[in-house]
């Protein structure tokens, strides 16, 4: 089977987490990790769609969601999208717990 070059690009991220989570390095460790190789707006990026995703499991409107975040209708649809085409993977980790 013939990978894109996305799918190898995000094995290459897989690989690479795996790696730093087998040296057991702490938060702060792992957020500097995070900070070096990703600029704040794509940080950013990432934490909005993973709450827009855990938002929609927990049944919250996207137009709630939307208001929310401070985000267009498009990217809350976007991520209910993205759900519908991963439910399966994602609903092992979505809706997350909300006590940390």
């Amino acid at each position: 089977m013939n990978q894109t070059k996305s799918q190898k690009s995000a094995r290459e991220i897989l690989d690479f987490i795996a790696e730093v989570n087998a040296k057991g390095l702490n938060m702060v460790e792992c957020e500097q990790f995070i900070k070096v190789f990703l600029t704040p707006a794509e940080i950013d990026a990432i934490s909005q769609r993973i709450l827009i995703v855990d938002m929609i499991c927990k049944g919250i409107a996207q137009r709630e969601i939307s208001e929310k975040l401070g985000v267009g209708i498009a990217t809350v649809t976007r991520g209910s999208r993205m759900l519908q085409e991963h439910d399966e993977s994602l609903k092992k980790v979505f809706p997350r717990n909300d006590a940390k």
